[in-house]
């Protein structure tokens, strides 16, 4: 027989056909999941795509990373720049002056850059005196760019020669260290102080 009798009298289906039915219940409910699970995977995969387009806030008051590229590129070629001269040199100040042209277009709005620009184009000259001259305008361009900018400025620091251009005085920016005066070279390397931010010009 295909049923036999329960303990309240009610018929129920023998081992073979009670299996057949699990059997049943199992493959609907994988058929509906089946259905379903195309439509879960297809809702997922498009949050992810969303997500992964959505670009990530910077912070405020951040610096794009052009911006900063080209500030950083600034202040490399600047410093080059001064070491060349202290160096008494002049050697490929043509090629780092427009380095720094280049660099100072992606903050050309800020304080100082302007002058930095000016200074820039000067520099290339075949006399080192005139480009001496150059480097002091894009110097007072770069300490005012760096104290609007106070996080810019980290290992650097501001020198002030007295001495310079027949006792008028001038100063520039270095790396943090031992003073390398642009202006005098050799001859009076380590001729000047350095001052705190605050008190520079600009």
């Amino acid at each position: 027989m295909d049923e036999q009798r329960g303990r309240h009298g009610r018929l129920r289906p023998s081992g073979a056909r009670h299996f057949n039915l699990r059997a049943c219940y199992v493959v609907k409910r994988m058929r509906r999941l089946l259905l379903v699970a195309p439509a879960l995977i297809l809702a997922l995969a498009c949050g992810a795509d969303t997500a992964a387009d959505e670009p990530a806030a910077a912070p405020r008051g951040a610096k794009g990373s052009a911006e900063a590229s080209g500030a950083s590129a600034l202040l490399r070629s600047y410093i080059t720049v001064q070491e060349t001269l202290a160096d008494d040199s002049i050697d490929k100040l043509g090629e780092l002056g427009a380095q720094i042209v280049a660099g100072s277009e992606s903050v050309q709005d800020e304080p100082g850059i302007a002058d930095v620009m000016v200074g820039a184009g000067r520099i290339a000259s075949q006399d080192i005196e005139t480009a001496r001259l150059g480097f002091e305008k894009m110097s007072m361009g770069l300490i005012s760019y760096l104290k609007a900018n106070p996080s810019e400025r980290d290992e650097l620091q501001v020198v002030h020669c007295t001495m310079a251009f027949n006792n008028k005085g001038a100063y520039w920016v270095q790396s943090a260290g031992d003073i390398n005066n642009p202006y005098h070279g050799k001859m009076m390397l380590r001729c000047g102080e350095a001052i705190e931010w605050d008190k520079a010009p600009g």
